[in-house]
């Protein structure tokens, strides 16, 4: 639908934006029977958006929000999720390289555009980690079903400023809600969607990514900067920012994450080793809490920086890659207004 149609605002609204390329396709495909079976469960007003290309979720969120509509459903997998997020915040998609980012500081506050937007999530992906970090029980029709009865929450988002890959000048600005990957991992995702280009099942993409990425993986010098104060220098094979307990291939990374603390989880599996990291990727399905690990360094922060001292090293954001490091990481405390189908005692 044209935006630029919708002549009579009602702010109260119910605006369901959705990926119809989600689920591998699959969400557009089945969005005529979909819909059948959940209008009578949706509001009487409501409208249905598309979303057409890359970055739509964050341009088609923000415009809505400055209408003045309130009520925006995110339908899609996690990175559609994560740019609806990005909508709800005024930050610019690229800025001007930071000259030191080690002296670098992000705002104190984030600013929303709508403060009275609320965000509802409907999980409609293939993975849908956000989803198992959220505890959620129903997703796509399920949750659609269940969207009047939503509980509404606030919840924390990380806000990130990572370097652009291409061009190292300049920067973007991205709001997380699950968890940035740095290093080995961000490489996997990133060489599974370019051999997904080619081979469409996801499970062979990216078993293929993992063999052809992980026994030739170097790891990387890098300082780190936790809250300000703390400096530590180490290798680091992989890094990772976590909101929530879960990445993608259900390890469990963060099991003391939660949704609502303040805080960040910040693992760093320093040494790679060849197959020995897929031990330690292994590992984390289980429910460590990395007291007596030799090479992983754990923390709870609500700021960290990351310095790289040798060659690039990549940067995914809720499972699609961003760019490079350096990069900035701050927490903010239930900052998004969400509404899901569940409430954990973990959020």
């Amino acid at each position: 639908m044209n935006l630029k149609k919708m002549n009579r605002i009602n702010v109260n609204e119910m605006i369901l934006l959705l990926n119809p390329n989600s689920q591998g396709g699959n969400t557009g495909k089945t969005w005529i029977a979909t819909y059948n079976k959940v209008k009578e469960f949706l509001p009487k007003n409501h409208r249905i958006i598309f979303t057409k290309k890359s970055k739509d979720g964050i341009f088609i969120t923000r415009k809505l929000l400055r209408k003045g509509y309130k009520n925006i459903v995110a339908i899609g997998g996690d990175g559609t999720i994560n740019e609806i997020a990005n909508g709800f915040f005024g930050l610019k998609s690229q800025n001007k390289h930071i000259k030191d980012i080690e002296k670098f500081n992000l705002n104190s506050r984030l600013k929303p555009v709508n403060p009275k937007g609320i965000m509802y999530v409907i999980p409609s992906g293939s993975r849908n980690v956000l989803a198992r970090s959220l505890a959620l029980k129903h997703q796509g029709v399920g949750a659609l079903m269940r969207i009047k009865h939503m509980k509404r929450r606030k919840m924390d988002v990380i806000s990130a400023v990572i370097t652009d890959k291409d061009t190292p000048s300049l920067t973007h600005n991205r709001i997380i809600m699950n968890a940035a990957e740095i290093g080995v991992g961000a490489e996997i995702i990133d060489r599974s969607k370019k051999v997904r280009g080619k081979i469409k099942n996801r499970f062979v993409s990216t078993m293929a990514s993992i063999i052809a990425t992980v026994p030739s993986y170097n790891s990387n010098e890098c300082d780190i900067v936790i809250d300000r104060d703390k400096k530590i220098s180490s290798k680091m094979t992989m890094g990772i920012v976590s909101n929530g307990r879960f990445l993608g291939g259900g390890f469990k990374a963060a099991p003391r994450a939660k949704f609502s603390d303040g805080l960040m989880d910040i693992i760093i599996l320093t040494n790679s080793g060849s197959f020995k990291m897929l031990d330690k990727l292994i590992e984390l399905k289980g429910t460590s809490t990395y007291k007596y690990e030799d090479d992983i360094l754990y923390y709870q922060a609500s700021e960290v920086k990351f310095l790289p001292k040798e060659r690039n090293v990549t940067v995914s954001v809720d499972g699609e890659p961003i760019g490079m490091l350096p990069a900035i990481f701050k927490c903010y405390r239930n900052a998004l207004t969400i509404k899901t189908e569940t409430h954990s005692s973990r959020i």
